[in-house]
């Protein structure tokens, strides 16, 4: 069913290469701007409270968090955050590394987070999105209708 069975997980941190490749690569693009730090950790930790808000809403309706695997869906989670993206844990990764572009501060690292995008919605996320139209049929059409597929 899914395309490339390589965990999201494994994405992000190629991703993170990505970030600090460019950084090193171009170190004379660095900017700073006042309260870039906090600005950072708070990016960060909304990242971190989407994916963490994700999971716990799939434990909560006892159905699979593993991403290689969306044919075994035992229930549609369309409750607390889904009602906002239909893909939490993603977004809250892009958020961590945006997080951590700004704390880095050299626009050139922003291709880590377009490869993220990029790869997360052709290889992951339109997979799964088939699986589970497969799965919920209507009542899943129903929500991707009304929630976006990031934000």
């Amino acid at each position: 069913m899914m395309r490339l069975k390589i965990p999201p997980v494994v994405i992000l941190f190629l991703s993170l290469g990505i970030i600090f490749g460019m950084s090193y690569a171009f170190p004379a693009w660095v900017y700073k701007f006042e309260y870039q730090t906090l600005l950072s950790r708070i990016i960060l930790a909304m990242g971190v409270l989407a994916a963490l808000s994700g999971i716990l809403s799939f434990r909560m309706k006892g159905t699979t968090v593993d991403p290689t695997k969306p044919d075994k869906a035992s229930s549609l989670v369309t409750a607390g955050i889904y009602k906002y993206t239909r893909n939490p844990m993603y977004l809250g990764m892009a958020l961590i590394l945006f997080g951590g572009i700004i704390r880095i501060g050299n626009p050139s690292t922003i291709l880590g987070l377009v490869f993220f995008v990029w790869y997360l919605t052709h290889y992951q996320i339109k997979p799964e999105e088939e699986a589970l139209s497969e799965l919920f049929g209507k009542e899943y059409e129903e929500f991707c209708s009304k929630v976006r597929r990031w934000l």
